[in-house]
């Protein structure tokens, strides 16, 4: 049983980001089923410790499985189901009740799914509601007496950026796009007028779209509609999804992949592929852009090792 104080993470961050040549990272990973991402047990109280200058300040612990049976009273439990992919990785947060408490350690982007708590963003602490998104959030992740349940995804990717800036953008005041696609005998067709869509063939895909702009990076949230297929497009980047509703086949490089709520999938960087919607669906997506002249890297863990975050270093 190991319990360490996340702040350490800062020291230890190559224990977060394992870096790899590209050649390393065969088998690709595409599909990520719900039964294939684990889920960890992890348990985050408060440690006020002092300043050298005076005043004390707050990190958390953390702790995992057996380790986090014994927090103590008052501790924030949740379980953080892992999604990691060759470029970037996605954590799904979620705490039933109980105070939300989590240290903001190597996490770049979040989306909250449900509930509400306060993050730091550009050094100011702000309330983030059911729907709204950060980009380099910092400091805790926080709600003393949420009201039910709190699910937050988190995220690590990088960006496009040289110099990105925090930033949060809220739900309200977003813009919706409707979109319709469908094939015009061999040609794809895309509808954004509403007359249009309303004409769109029987088999078109039709879904919304709320895209969330960062710096560097953005999230898509989309509403998918039964029964349409979208037409084939290629990625100039590695794109990440996390399915939250329904049923959907995606088809690229030839291969067909069925994901439903509780998956995540990649769209690779240069491949051409479409989805057919099988169910009334929703998904967030971002993107992994990445420098083909880096290394490139992902999310690990290891036995034996010391607790931070849940992730670990032997």
């Amino acid at each position: 049983m190991r319990i360490a104080p996340t702040a350490s993470l800062a020291t230890i961050a190559l224990a977060v980001f394992t870096l790899a040549s590209a050649s390393a990272q065969d088998p690709r990973i595409i599909h990520i089923p719900s039964e294939d991402a684990a889920i960890y047990t992890e348990a985050e109280w408060d440690l006020p410790l002092p300043k050298a200058d005076g005043p004390m300040y707050d990190r958390s612990f953390i702790a995992e499985g057996d380790a986090a049976a014994t927090a103590p009273e008052g501790a924030s439990r949740y379980s953080a189901q892992e999604y990691n992919f060759p470029m970037g990785a996605l954590r799904v947060l979620k705490w039933d009740s109980g105070p939300v408490i989590h240290q903001i350690t190597f996490e770049t982007q979040l989306y909250v799914l449900k509930g509400t708590a306060t993050v730091g963003v550009a050094g100011e602490i702000v309330t983030i509601n059911a729907g709204d998104a950060v980009f380099l959030p910092s400091g805790i992740l926080r709600n003393t007496d949420p009201d039910g349940e709190t699910v937050v995804l988190t995220y690590i990717v990088s960006n496009t950026s040289d110099a990105p800036k925090a930033k949060v953008v809220r739900v309200e005041g977003l813009n919706v796009m409707a979109i319709a696609q469908w094939m015009d005998g061999e040609a794809p067709t895309t509808a954004t007028d509403h007359d249009a869509i309303l004409k769109a063939p029987d088999g078109a895909a039709k879904f919304t779209v709320k895209r969330y702009s960062g710096d560097g990076n953005s999230f898509r949230h989309a509403v998918l509609e039964a029964g349409g297929r979208t037409t084939p497009a290629t990625n100039g980047r590695d794109i990440l999804i996390y399915i939250n509703k329904g049923r959907m086949t995606r088809t690229e490089d030839g291969i067909e992949y069925t994901v439903e709520a509780g998956d995540a999938i990649r769209e690779e960087n240069a491949k051409s592929g479409y989805w057919e919607i099988l169910e009334d669906s929703e998904f967030i997506a971002t993107d992994m852009p990445f420098d083909p002249s880096q290394p490139r890297y992902n999310l690990q863990r290891s036995p034996n090792a010391v607790a931070g975050a849940g992730y670990r270093q032997e």
